[in-house]
C-alpha cells in the first residue's frame, strides 16, 4: 500500500512538469540520471504499470544502469528539439510514444534501454554496445534459442579478447559503421547486408529480436 501511495504522490508532482511529451521525457531522464527509479516508473502509463510491477522496472533499470545514465543525460541535453509531440523520436531513430492523461502526458514504454531487441536495428545496435561494453551476458540474450545453450559469457570472452581479437575488432568497427544501413523485414525474419557483400540475419522470438548471424 505504502508503495502505491509513493507512486501515486509522484505521479501529481511530475503532473506540471509533463505537461508535454517533451517535459515527460527530460522528467524520466533526469530520474534516470540520478537513479531515482521510482520516480521513472511514477512517469510511465497506467497501462505499462498494469504489467510492469515497481519491482521488475527497478531490476531493469538497475542491471544497466551505467550505460541509462549516459544515455539520460543526451537525451535531457536535447529536451529543446521536442516540443508538443506525442510521438517523439531518439537518437538512433527509436521512436517512444505517450498518452495523455490527467492533463499530462505519460510515456507508454521507457525510451532508454541500451541493450534493447524491440526491432532488428536496436539488436544490432545492443550486439554493438555489448562488445564494446564487455557485457558478454547480452550478447548471450541477443543468441537466438537454438544457439543459447552452446554459448557462454567464457567463450565470448575468449573470441573477443583472444588472439584473433584483432580480426574481430575490425569486423565490429564495420559493423558500427553500418548502424543504419538498410535492414529488410520478412515477418518473424530480418537481413541486413553492407560493406561487400556482408550480412546480419535477425530472427524473432517471443517478440524479441536476436541476431542469427553476424558476419
Amino acid at each position: 500500500m505504502r508503495g502505491v501511495v509513493l507512486v501515486g504522490l509522484l505521479l501529481a508532482a511530475c503532473a506540471q512538469r509533463a505537461a508535454a511529451p517533451g517535459g515527460a521525457i527530460e522528467a524520466y531522464a533526469a530520474a534516470v540520471e540520478r537513479k531515482d527509479w521510482t520516480a521513472a516508473y511514477g512517469l510511465m502509463s497506467s497501462s505499462y504499470r498494469q504489467h510492469v510491477s515497481l519491482v521488475d522496472f527497478r531490476r531493469a533499470m538497475e542491471r544497466d544502469a551505467g550505460e541509462l545514465a549516459a544515455d539520460a543525460r543526451a537525451l535531457r541535453e536535447s529536451s529543446d528539439r521536442w516540443s508538443g509531440r506525442a510521438t517523439v523520436t531518439l537518437p538512433g531513430d527509436e521512436r517512444v510514444s505517450l498518452s495523455r492523461e490527467g492533463g499530462g502526458w505519460r510515456l507508454d514504454g521507457p525510451p532508454l534501454d541500451p541493450y534493447g531487441q524491440g526491432s532488428p536495428r536496436a539488436a544490432l545496435r545492443a550486439f554493438v554496445r555489448a562488445v564494446e561494453n564487455k557485457r558478454y551476458d547480452v550478447l548471450v540474450r541477443l543468441a537466438p534459442a537454438r544457439f543459447r545453450s552452446s554459448v557462454t559469457v567464457e567463450k565470448l570472452r575468449a573470441f573477443w579478447e583472444g588472439a584473433a581479437s584483432t580480426q574481430n575488432r575490425a569486423f565490429l568497427r564495420e559493423l558500427r559503421l553500418n548502424l543504419y544501413a538498410r535492414v529488410a523485414e520478412e515477418g518473424e525474419e530480418a537481413f541486413m547486408t553492407y560493406g561487400s557483400g556482408r550480412q546480419v540475419r535477425f530472427v524473432r522470438e517471443e517478440g524479441l529480436w536476436r541476431i542469427e548471424s553476424p558476419e
